[in-house]
């Protein structure tokens, strides 16, 4: 089953890689900063390593050249491609600090490789192939260790630069594609930490136990799946942002029914008739009940501010009286800022935001009067 698996991670990894071939602009390659030849290298070295998780291959490899060869390419490509990577990271999004960042990088990968190969020349090259996942000498366990904190380090590091970017990405597909690339590098730095503790099974038989073997192996699939998915064309991802707003839409619709509930209390004569969909049917055509909510406590705020400034120049407006009063003055104050002339879904956001703030406040002003009771 490893076998088709493996196989298959591979073929879909050289895919991704060559087709993206075509889409390169060669003459203009500098004119991004590097992103494009840096994440298309990135490509070019993960593919690399999963033709070494396929043990058959590797085998083939140590059986023709030297005793395992492909334990260093395959370390030493995996680090190579995290690390172009992370420079794309660092030019796409990161900020002039993690630039600083990208060069000590550079030089603690190069020293890796060299330790890697310093290793390998003195020792794993004179060693039989390593059929086992476990080290049994010291040696072995410093070319393991060495790879794998440097590759928590890598996974570190692009995790902080895009997890910073984050909340500053508007749209919606690159705001997904972001969110697959933080889920991706977060399982490779646990699939490394598993890695770490079970190479500790050296000096631990608690750690050298098949079930971390078999969970570092789960967590591998898993992140180069996720990889592979935020590699995708943008067009594969529309359906995905689709479904995935109409579904924050939903939350955002629950939300402002504490704002409609209110205007319906405030100002019954102008509030639109309350919708109440299933959640099917709101995600048939989720911008239809989120504009009639929108639209109802906008009208709402409008009526409050007429009937609040009528009742500041002469007297308290009739419709309400004690408590309502109060509680007109706090909606009308909560909803101020909220400019009507933004985008639609920002002005969902904060509306909802502002709904969420009222009826925390409101739940606090319950709980102290039934405390003070």
């Amino acid at each position: 089953m490893n076998f088709v698996i493996m196989l298959f991670l591979c073929i879909l990894a050289w895919s991704l890689t060559l087709s993206r071939i075509r889409t390169i602009q060669w003459r203009d390659i500098r004119k991004d900063h590097g992103i494009t030849l840096n994440v298309w290298l990135m490509m070019v070295f993960f593919s690399i390593t999963m033709i070494f998780l396929i043990k058959r291959v590797c085998n083939l490899l140590n059986d023709h050249t030297i005793n395992n060869l492909d334990r260093l390419i395959s370390y030493s490509s995996i680090l190579i491609g995290m690390f172009f990577g992370a420079a794309a990271s660092a030019a796409a999004v990161g900020k002039p600090r993690d630039r600083k960042i990208i060069r000590w990088l550079r030089y603690s990968l190069v020293l890796t490789i060299l330790a890697l190969v310093l290793v390998y020349t003195i020792y794993i090259s004179r060693i039989p192939n390593m059929e086992y996942y476990v080290p049994r000498s010291l040696p072995e366990v410093a070319f393991m260790w060495i790879t794998f904190i440097m590759g928590i380090a890598l996974c570190a590091f692009v995790i902080k630069v895009y997890r910073a970017h984050l909340p500053q990405e508007k749209s919606p597909v690159m705001r997904m594609r972001t969110i697959l690339i933080i889920v991706s590098t977060f399982l490779a730095s646990v699939y490394f930490l598993v890695k770490i503790a079970s190479v500790g099974g050296y000096f631990s038989p608690f750690l050298a136990s098949s079930m971390l073997i078999d969970l570092s192996t789960v967590l591998l699939i898993s992140s180069a799946l996720t990889h592979f998915s935020a590699l995708l064309s943008n067009k594969i991802y529309l359906p995905l942002v689709t479904i995935s707003r109409n579904i924050e839409g939903w939350s955002a619709f629950k939300d402002l029914k504490y704002l409609m509930e209110r205007v319906h209390q405030l100002c019954p004569e102008v509030a639109l008739p309350a919708t109440n969909p299933s959640f099917l049917s709101f995600l048939l055509n989720p911008e239809y009940h989120l504009y009639r909510a929108i639209i109802s406590v906008m009208d709402g705020k409008t009526m409050l501010d007429d009937l609040l400034l009528e009742g500041a120049l002469h007297e308290e407006p009739k419709l309400w009286e004690g408590d309502l009063l109060r509680e007109a003055i706090r909606f009308k104050q909560a909803l101020q800022s909220i400019n009507p002339s933004k985008d639609f879904w920002m002005m969902v956001s904060e509306y909802q935001e502002a709904s969420r703030r009222l009826h925390k406040d409101q739940r606090l002003n319950l709980s102290v009067e039934v405390n003070l009771l």
